[in-house]
């Protein structure tokens, strides 16, 4: 049990640092780029209170990832996550379009990361070549 819980610790937290990562790298990219960029105060709080969003969400996909039995149970948690943090910024679409589809992204991203991290656990048993007796030269 304990083991478990720390694997699920380790998964939500590298998905929270692996989406930060992402993104401050991305916007400085761009800045580096483009140039500066507009500082909307309605965006940044919206990115603000995001922060906690994701990581709620990365600690329930990271839940989900490690407790579930079947692949597409898998599947489909990563996708609920990713649609509840796509509807969290579709407002911000029309005003600011890059900026959002940057942080959505990202988001997708980093939230379907643990359906290739983790299909070990999904193996299965027939899928290997097991030898029978009697079978065989």
């Amino acid at each position: 049990m304990l083991k478990r819980l720390a694997a699920m610790g380790v998964l939500a937290a590298s998905q929270m640092l692996l989406a930060l990562l992402l993104y401050r790298s991305a916007f400085e990219a761009y800045r580096q780029m483009v140039g500066g960029i507009r500082r909307d105060i309605s965006y940044g709080l919206q990115l603000h209170h995001s922060l906690y969003l994701f990581g709620a969400l990365a600690l329930f996909n990271a839940i989900w990832q490690t407790s579930c039995r079947s692949r597409r149970s898998g599947v489909i948690g990563a996708c609920a996550c990713m649609l509840l943090w796509t509807l969290f910024w579709a407002n911000a679409f029309a005003s600011m379009p890059y900026r959002s589809l940057l942080v959505v992204g990202v988001g997708t991203l980093v939230l379907a990361l643990p359906l290739r991290v983790l299909p070990f656990r999904f193996a299965r048993p027939g899928s290997v070549a097991v030898p029978q007796p009697g079978i065989g030269s």
